[in-house]
């Protein structure tokens, strides 16, 4: 049997036979892999921590017929606790929901990995605003799938003109074209988020009074050039 070592987060964790877990992680090794945790289900399995969702460790593996089999775990991060707050528990769900589709099995993305455990620490804290916390997530996850919105030029003509119309087929701003109005606080906190350190875009706000037209905006960007709709966050009325 071959041993392998994942670094890797549990983003689901479903019950198998009598006492097994089926594990979804997303690891820095593999992208997107299976493992299964054998008795972990049993009263007192020593390794029963390492099946919870949004646990982040380094998982030992054994392969056997084609599958990994997880032998031992050691804790690099515990997350799990975001399952005590339901509306933050979907909204992490919405994030591994979005990091599924882009890392891919055997295909790993340590970027798009670092900054799905960075925003999800981010989201582990006491106060947090949530609808920015997801547009800021589901824009940089478009810029890192590249398909980062052209916010400095007409995508269609390249005309500098102040347009300020957003066309979602088009993927940026336009000026000869169909799209929706957007203010210049959606427009600056776009550009910047697209081009800024990864530390650097928790610290991004937008007025309360814009950041409702811009969760609307990012949801439906990320759900047309991920094109897959996203419908995890539906389960909470206030987001």
């Amino acid at each position: 049997m071959k041993y392998e070592k994942i670094r890797g987060i549990v983003v689901k964790s479903f019950d198998y036979l009598e006492s097994d877990k089926l594990l979804t992680l997303l690891s820095f090794e593999k992208g997107s892999v299976t493992v299964k945790a054998k008795g972990v289900r049993k009263t007192g399995a020593k390794l029963a921590y390492g099946a919870r969702q949004f646990f982040c460790g380094d998982f030992e593996c054994v392969e056997s017929h084609g599958k990994l089999i997880m032998t031992g775990v050691e804790r690099v991060h515990d997350f799990s606790d975001i399952a005590s707050d339901l509306d933050k528990y979907y909204t992490a769900c919405h994030f591994a929901e979005i990091a599924l589709a882009v890392i891919m099995e055997e295909h790993p993305d340590e970027e798009m990995l670092r900054m799905f455990l960075n925003t999800l620490h981010i989201l582990s804290k006491d106060s947090v605003n949530l609808k920015l916390l997801i547009s800021i997530y589901e824009i940089r996850t478009a810029a890192l799938s590249g398909f980062a919105p052209v916010m400095d030029e007409c995508v269609v003509c390249g005309s500098h003109k102040n347009s300020m119309r957003f066309s979602l087929d088009h993927g940026g701003l336009v000026c000869c074209a169909p799209g929706v109005e957007i203010d210049n606080n959606i427009k600056h906190f776009i550009e910047v988020l697209t081009e800024c350190e990864m530390k650097e875009m928790f610290s991004l706000s937008v007025p309360e009074n814009s950041l409702e037209q811009l969760n609307k905006l990012s949801r439906k960007y990320i759900e047309t050039v991920l094109d897959r709709k996203f419908t995890t966050l539906n389960s909470i009325i206030d987001i």
